[in-house]
């Protein structure tokens, strides 16, 4: 994560010394790591050349989860079908591989910065009317969503 923050720093201190503005967008993706099915994280896994042993392993610590609510003497128990735990030591890295996002925005000339379900667009120019996502023409944003 510093290294994402540090890379994101030289860029806007990049723009501020050639006299540019910069134009940041910050997002923070809503239950990443609640909602990601256990198939795509191994899909993944498998695409990016990790032995089967490895992927099987994996999948075998994020299944069979239970998870318990009792309120008022009422008790509720679900397997959980999907998901990372949160603060998980592997929840990032398994998102990070996931999530291709910031490789599908990266090639549109915004510069893209991503750790984990928190994404940073960054756009350069020397105007503030000449950034931004209209500057690459009118099937950017379609073709990223």
């Amino acid at each position: 994560m510093e290294m994402a923050l540090h890379q994101l720093v030289v860029w806007v201190e990049k723009a501020f010394d050639q006299q540019e503005t910069a134009l940041g967008v910050f997002l923070d993706i809503e239950g990443a790591f609640n909602n990601t099915s256990y198939d795509s994280k191994c899909d993944v896994l498998f695409k990016h050349g990790v032995n089967y042993i490895i992927v099987w392993w994996i999948r075998a610590t994020l299944e069979g989860h239970l998870a318990a609510a009792n309120l008022h003497g009422y008790s509720k128990r679900v397997v959980v079908s999907r998901g990372c735990p949160q603060g998980g030591v592997l929840s990032p890295l398994l998102w990070c591989l996931v999530d291709d996002l910031i490789a599908r925005l990266n090639g549109g000339g915004i510069y893209t910065q991503g750790y984990a379900d928190d994404i940073c667009l960054l756009a350069v120019g020397k105007f503030p009317n000449s950034i931004g996502p209209h500057t690459m023409g009118p099937s950017y944003c379609r073709d990223v969503v």
